[in-house]
């Protein structure tokens, strides 16, 4: 009788002590290098904080200042046109294995029911970003702040920009198709302030093939527009850290790159539903004008006061061309919605270099399409001690712009802007 009592108080005790150590995390915790070790086998949502942190962002944790406010997560409620649209697509969208080309796409994700255990899997988890990413048929946002940063130092300097890119083929509304078919979108994009950088900027046309994007740039000097190579998708955006390629992480015609391998599927803590306020336009100091960033401590860049929320990803490997900057990129894809949320680049060397790191929230356009946008965005020089911040003005952010059309994004257009 005395065994079996106390068989059952070391078996309660057991049961008590699990429950506990199972407990989920109260939202709004902050992990932080003072925390992790505490937190670190304790779940949220059910799942173990060790697992929810990808190695490279558990060591900017413990090692570069990296503080993550936990928050509950959210579901995503994508547009009805855009989910039937997507839809619309199976059976119809195919991969041509050797133009490395989708075939039948008629709007939204190429392939919503992307199978795992498919060879090429990895690629069409791509291609579904590359063509569903749901930002509506016009993506407009005319104030854009990037913000220079040192590790050592702090804020350099901001420069502000204008961006717009115009779907032209496989839109929601209306004419599926604008043009003559070829082109896929046009993109506009040039600095406002301040006044040594003001008209600096692109014209972008990107084809409905493999072939790679007509780029046009305005030179100030000269007060001219002279069009790019045809590499230019590949170089630096002056005077930041990132190249075209890293634009919202991944920018490139899927083609372009060597191939993909899909490494699993797990979760992260990501920033799906971010603060929409991450950039006050005119705000009087600097914590005040950039309320997520933790600026009173080194490395300066860390979007340490914004939402982090479990999200199940697509962990892909994308292996770059022989001229790239990058050896590779790892980047990790929602997998309820085509949207890149984190991302690494290795240099030639395959040593780690840089880290993309993308927060967003679901909008609505003018016309009630309900899109997904960008509320702050990182990209992390680890060599160079420096980073980029994205900031765009969420206030003047808008969805299928009313009265914006395709002669509006043009090449006259950035001759006008520029100026």
């Amino acid at each position: 009788m005395k065994k079996t009592i106390l068989n059952s108080l070391v078996l309660s005790a057991f049961t008590l002590t699990a429950s506990v150590s199972l407990a989920d995390i109260k939202d709004g915790t902050v992990l932080s290098a003072a925390n992790i070790d505490s937190l670190y086998e304790d779940t949220f949502e059910g799942h173990k904080i060790k697992d929810l942190l990808t190695e490279k962002m558990e060591w900017r944790i413990r090692e570069s200042g990296l503080q993550m406010p936990l928050v509950h997560s959210q579901k995503v409620e994508m547009d009805a046109k855009w989910i039937a649209r997507s839809q619309s697509n199976v059976g119809q969208a195919s991969l041509n294995e050797k133009t490395r080309q989708v075939e039948g796409w008629q709007g939204g994700m190429p392939f919503p029911n992307v199978d795992e255990k498919d060879p090429k899997a990895a690629e069409k988890i791509i291609w579904n970003w590359y063509y569903g990413n749901p930002r509506g048929d016009v993506m407009n946002v005319p104030n854009v702040s990037y913000v220079m940063i040192d590790g050592d130092s702090g804020i350099e300097r901001s420069q502000n920009w204008k961006f717009i890119r115009y779907t032209m083929k496989g839109r929601m509304n209306g004419e599926q198709t604008e043009g003559d078919g070829g082109e896929l979108s046009r993109t506009l994009f040039f600095a406002t302030a301040p006044r040594d950088i003001k008209g600096l900027g692109t014209y972008t046309v990107r084809h409905d093939n493999d072939q790679v994007e007509d780029i046009w740039a305005y030179i100030r000097a000269v007060r001219r527009t002279r069009r790019l190579s045809g590499g230019a998708w590949m170089d630096p955006i002056g005077g930041t850290d990132q190249l075209q390629d890293d634009i919202e992480i991944f920018n490139a015609n899927p083609s372009w790159y060597e191939g993909y391998k899909l490494i699993g599927k797990r979760h992260i803590l990501a920033g799906a539903h971010g603060k929409h306020s991450a950039w006050v336009v005119g705000a009087e100091n600097q914590d005040d004008e950039y309320p997520v960033l933790d600026l009173k401590n080194p490395p300066y860049w860390n979007l340490s006061k914004d939402n982090y929320e479990p999200r199940e990803v697509y962990v892909i490997e994308a292996i770059t061309p022989e001229e790239h900057p990058y050896s590779k990129k790892i980047v990790y894809i929602d997998t309820q919605y085509p949207r890149v949320h984190m991302g690494e680049a290795y240099d030639k060397k395959g040593e780690f270099w840089k880290m993309f790191q993308f927060h967003s929230y679901p909008g609505t356009g003018d016309d009630g399409y309900r899109d997904i946008r960008t509320t702050a965005g990182v990209t992390i020089d680890f060599k160079r001690n420096h980073a980029t911040v994205f900031f765009p003005d969420t206030a003047t952010w808008s969805t299928n712009t009313t009265g914006l059309n395709m002669d509006d994004v043009n090449l006259a257009a950035l001759r006008k802007g520029a100026r």
